[in-house]
Parts: C-alpha cells; structure tokens; sequence
C-alpha cells in the first residue's frame, strides 16, 4: 500500500519511526471510538455556517468469530469510507514481520485490508488467526534471498510472478508470494552431499529409520511418505509446502490424526512426492501432495485441492503405481467402515475409492459386503417413515438384487401403501395385510395391476392409484370381489385392452363409483375392445365411470 503525504506528514515522518507512523495511519483513534458506536452517528458537533448540520461520521465493526473487533469501517462527512485496525491487530501484524525494520507491516496490513475490501471478511478473519505464521515464514524468506542472484533470475519464471520479484508491494496476496518463494524455502538444504544423497531424502530417512515415519510406497517415478510424528511432519516437510500440518509451534498434525479411522486406530496422512521433488523441481507448485481422507484433504504444496482443479486425474494416470497403491489403502477402509453401521451408503471412503478408480465390490471380502447389506437391511426395517423417506430401503431397492419391500413393514399396522416414484417394477404379494384401506403406485415401473391373489381379500381396501405407469391390460379378474373397493385410477396409462366384464361386475358393486383412465390412451384398444367399453360407458351405467 503507497501513500501520497504532505510535506507536514514527511517531516513527522523523519522523526517518528517506521511503526509509529503506520499506527498512525492505520489505527483508529480513542477520540473516534468514543464519539461513536456501532452503526450509530458522531455527535452533532458544532453547526457549519449557515446553522446547517454537518454530516456525520458512522463506525462499523468487524468482528472475529469470538465477537471481538478486528477492524472498523469509518465513513467520514463526504461518505467516503476507510478501514482502520485496532491497537491489538496491528500489534499482531508488527509481531509478524521478520525484518530488523519492519518494512513488510505495510504490506501485510495492505493484503489483509484488501480482503475486507473485497467484502471477503472471513478470509481476513483467516489471515489474522491462521496465515500471520506463514507470512512471517515466507517474508523471512523473501527477506533472506530477495537480493540473490539466484532469486532473480529464477524467480520471475514462477507461476504468478509479479514484474519486479523483488519488491514486496507488487505482491498481491500471501500465496502468490508463497507461490514465488517456496523453491527457495531451506534451499541450502536441499543441496546435494558429496555422497550424491539429497538432504531431503536423508531427512526423510532418518524418521523412517526411528520408527515415526512409514515409507508406505517407493518405485522409480514417486515415493509416499506417511509421517507417525509431529517432529517427522514438520522437520522434514517444513520447508516444501504451505500445510498447517508442516508447520512447528501451532500445527494442525495431531488435530487431524485424531479424525480416527473406523476401527478407532489413528488416522494416516500421506505425503506424495516424485523423484523430481528430489531434484529441487516441484512441478510449478504441485508437488509434494498432502492426502487426508478423514478430513476431505487432497492437496497441492499450495494447499490447493488437486480435486477441484483437475490434477488428481492427470497425476493417477501419470503414477499407475500410485493409483493402485492408494486402491488397495482404502479398501483396506472401506472394509473397516462396511460393517459399521451405514457404511456402504454413507462412507466418504468410497467415494475416494471410486475417484481413484475401484469399486468396492472389488476391493472388500464377500463376508464383509453382506455384513454391511445387513445392517442397512437392520435400520431400513426400523423406520417408521412413508417408504419414499426410508433412505435404507431406497439405498438397498438400488443396489441390491431381491428386495422385497414388504420384507420392512408391519402388515398387521399398515393401513395405506404409497410406493409412488419408487421404481418397485411389479407390486408385491400383499395379501396378509389385512387391514390395509389404499394402494399408490403411481410412476413405480408397473408393467401390470397386482393379480387379486396378491390383494388382501378381507381387507377394508376401498382404493387402488396406479397412474402414470406402463399398465396396458386392466383391470386383472377377480377385483370384483373387493367388497369394499370405490375407485381405480389408471390415467396415464398405455391401455392397450379393458377387461369390460370386470369392470361392468365392479359397477354392481354398492361402493364402486370410479374407473379412471385416459380418453386420449384409447387409441391403443383393439376396435371390437373399444365398441364394448363405449357401449358399457353409454349405458345406464356410464355416468358411474370417469374417462377424464
């Protein structure tokens, strides 16, 4: 952030120094907090010439999560508005700046009044809680190599490189200054040994050697380190990504090793590097990766998600090995998660599984899949819900073969069936639910009307709703013995012959008022079939049946 002084504002300048006259300029002032309060005017003051009253002045607060006030927006008389920091705040900020003279504070109050700004409060409610760290890591680092030779003539070939790599303000956020400075982060290191072992690898080494850390796959083209430790997190991968997990003092390691896998055992967190990683190339800031599925994390070094932007496919293709190894990784979970509770419609590692290109048919024992078929089969018998909100019952008619719904209902308290929009194919074999009044398929796949052998004879059944199926025969023989039967409702079907002896039987029936279908389906019945329905609907009893 430049600022445009007047001579006045110079000469305070020389003689305050750098921090002081930031605080200045960016900290709001007692005298403004006590003349206002949130979203509340400044007191009238003294009346302009002329006995007008003046404008006046409104402070609104922004607030972290905590509710404590990070910021103000001042909107003065003109009502232009500026952002203003508190005492704490900037103290935070000037804590953060790794330089003797703290010539980066501008720049960080720049970045973080940029995303307030741009009406983005949480991720300056973020810069302040979780990125001060990193800034304080990488300006150190821009600090250290900002006037090497090697700097300058690598650094403007970075992806996101401002004209000048060297001048801090032509940076405009913390990861584009990352995404210029993270080759050089512990570059010394990196430097090959006289032995021609990179420091990375020996460091690497010597945690897997002490037994906190796993070398969990290696071929010629990529390596997956999994770190058991914070010290095997941190040492190590410090230096090569941007992941709160890498970071000493106040990492988030342990927080997502506690996100425990379904057995109860520690949670793995995967590091993926390729030999080039080795070689000081990180591939334009990809690699290394961070995996964590229990925390939905798959990322690049930049903490960007390789989901999202595509990567993740393009580098499964490049590492076939990698792809099978992290096949057989979460297998191993899906396993664990499937004969817990929902596990085969709800585990998250599945989805992973899939994304990496399994099925877990494939991947899990026969034992373990009908466990998990099982318990989906327990809760589903346990709802007391419509059929269409048994998300069990859903889950098990989609993927599984031989489902019988009525296999999850009570038929002795069951008095209304409604199977609409479940694609069920063919009613089933309701015959012992006695005290069932009404039946709804409508677009269920029904080929056919239920046979009345299917129908509970003794039932109090007064109404069957089949609309909008693919019934062309009806209505079946023997509905006619439904005592208690008053409509059929078959609109929007594609009736291709009426059964006009069944349906003239169903009109002698006391209750029976109602024989719905289509007008415009009639077409389909053969000319003899659709004389004798005309000749039944034009009857004396014809004003009993709707058409329409």
């Amino acid at each position: 952030m430049k600022y445009i002084i007047s001579e006045n504002q110079y000469k305070i300048l020389l003689k305050e120094d750098r921090v002081t006259f930031l605080k200045n300029q960016n900290v709001i002032s007692p005298e403004i907090l006590d003349q206002s309060v949130e979203g509340e005017d400044e007191k009238d003051g003294e009346r302009e010439p002329g006995g007008m009253k003046p404008k006046k002045i409104t402070v609104d607060p922004i607030e972290n999560h905590e509710g404590i006030d990070i910021a103000y927006i001042i909107t003065n008389r003109k009502g232009k508005q500026s952002i203003k920091l508190t005492d704490l705040i900037f103290e935070d900020i000037v804590d953060a700046d790794p330089s003797s003279n703290k010539q980066y504070v501008q720049w960080m109050i720049k970045v973080f009044m940029t995303h307030i700004k741009d009406g983005d409060i949480e991720q300056a409610i973020r810069f302040l809680s979780e990125d001060l760290p990193e800034a304080n890591e990488f300006l150190e680092v821009f600090d250290r190599v900002k006037n090497k030779k090697v700097f300058k003539r690598s650094a403007p070939n970075r992806p996101n490189a401002p004209q000048n790599v060297t001048d801090i303000n032509q940076y405009n956020s913390l990861a584009q200054l990352y995404s210029v400075v993270s080759p050089f982060v512990g570059m010394e290191d990196d430097d090959e040994d006289g032995d021609g072992e990179s420091k990375l690898w020996k460091k690497l080494k010597k945690y897997i050697d002490l037994g906190e850390a796993r070398l969990a796959y290696r071929d010629n083209d990529v390596m997956v380190y999994m770190p058991q430790t914070l010290e095997a997190s941190c040492d190590p991968l410090g230096p090569l990504a941007s992941w709160c997990t890498r970071r000493s003092g106040n990492s988030y390691f342990d927080t997502y090793r506690q996100k425990k896998k379904p057995d109860g055992s520690l949670s793995d967190y995967y590091v993926v590097m390729p030999k080039k990683l080795f070689d000081g190339d990180d591939e334009g800031g990809v690699f290394p990766l961070q995996i964590h599925f229990e925390s939905n994390q798959l990322h690049d070094k930049n903490n960007s998600s390789i989901e999202r932007s595509g990567k993740l496919e393009e580098i499964l293709n490049r590492f076939s090995g990698l792809k099978d190894f992290f096949k057989r990784e979460l297998g191993a979970l899906v396993e664990m998660d499937v004969t817990k509770g929902t596990g085969l419609m709800d585990s998250s590692y599945i989805k992973y599984l899939n994304m990496f290109g399994g099925k877990a048919e494939d991947h899990i024992s026969g034992e373990a899949y009908e466990q998990g078929v099982n318990n989906i089969k327990k809760l589903a018998g346990e709802q007391n819900v419509p059929l269409q909100q048994n998300k069990y019952l859903k889950w098990l008619m989609e993927n599984t073969e031989g489902v019988n719904v009525t296999d999850f209902l009570d038929p002795k308290n069951t008095d209304r069936l409604d199977f609409s929009g479940m694609n069920i194919g063919t009613i089933p074999d309701l015959s012992n639910f006695t005290n069932l009044d009404a039946i709804l398929a409508e677009g269920s796949g029904l080929t056919e009307m239920p046979p009345i052998n299917y129908l509970p004879m003794g039932a109090p059944l007064t109404m069957v709703s089949f609309q909008n199926n693919q019934i062309k025969v009806a209505p079946p023989e023997g509905y006619e013995k439904l005592p208690n039967l008053f409509s059929i409702n078959l609109k929007g079907n594609p009736i291709e012959k009426i059964n006009v002896g069944v349906v003239e039987k169903l009109l002698d029936l006391e209750d029976f008022i109602r024989f719905a279908i289509d007008d415009d389906k009639l077409e389909n019945l053969s000319p003899e079939n659709k004389k004798e329905y005309d000749d039944l609907i034009g009857g004396s009893l014809g004003s009993l049946i709707t058409s329409r």
